[in-house]
């Protein structure tokens, strides 16, 4: 059995419930930080083809598109897939995929991911970065948006596994438990760092931070 399987089964059974009423509250939290981000993804490095991890309902997977060629967005949940097929991006392939149970098939030119980091447990960390390893070309680039420990003032802690989940419910009142993990810019360089990646890590607005990495050996 995975380590945290049932938390993580919650995570996802929150997410596929979730989908329709997703964007009501994530776009007018997230479009605030969006300017310095957009700077960031524009800034030349996404390019070609992409695969984007986590795409949920497509709030970035539309402006990758607008800079890639062609775009591969994996999300574990069908629901959130089918929101996202609405924006009627051309350029783009969605596939439902278990980022827990994942190993590439081939090589992107570049690998982003947002909101999705925070979701993985420690336990998980390493075998998701080595996944993400094997997707990217060697002389590619991965890039990911997260949260900081800011952040956390915004979540209802989970007082059965405090580290590592917190409790989130809908507007029908369920409530489902899901992976939070909170990890700063400085400690989020240093493990990559130990994994073989080259970083620049920054908070580029208050609680948001903005990644871009490549393989040590590029």
């Amino acid at each position: 059995m995975m380590a945290h399987e049932s938390l993580i089964n919650s995570q996802l059974s929150y997410y596929r419930a979730r989908a329709k009423e997703y964007d009501a509250t994530f776009v007018p939290y997230m479009d605030p930080a969006l300017p310095p981000m957009l700077t960031r993804l524009r800034a030349g490095n996404i390019k070609g083809d992409v695969l984007e991890l986590a795409s949920g309902t497509g709030y970035w997977t539309r402006h990758l598109s607008e800079i890639a060629d062609r775009v591969t967005a994996l999300d574990g949940s069908p629901e959130m897939i089918e929101e996202a097929r609405r924006h009627g991006l051309p350029n783009v392939e969605y596939m439902r995929q278990d980022l827990f149970d994942w190993t590439p098939e081939r090589r992107w030119d570049a690998v982003f991911f947002a909101h999705w980091l925070a979701h993985v447990p420690d336990d998980a960390f390493d075998a998701f970065w080595t996944a993400v390893g094997r997707a990217v070309r060697p002389q590619g680039v991965v890039e990911f948006v997260d949260v900081t420990h800011y952040e956390r003032r915004l979540e209802q802690k989970d007082e059965s596994e405090p580290d590592v989940a917190v409790r989130r419910s809908l507007q029908d009142g369920r409530s489902f438990r899901i992976v939070k993990v909170f990890r700063s810019p400085a400690e989020l360089a240093q493990r990559l760092a130990g994994l073989g990646w080259a970083c620049q890590i920054d908070e580029v607005h208050p609680g948001f931070l903005y990644a871009t990495c490549r393989p040590g050996s590029a």
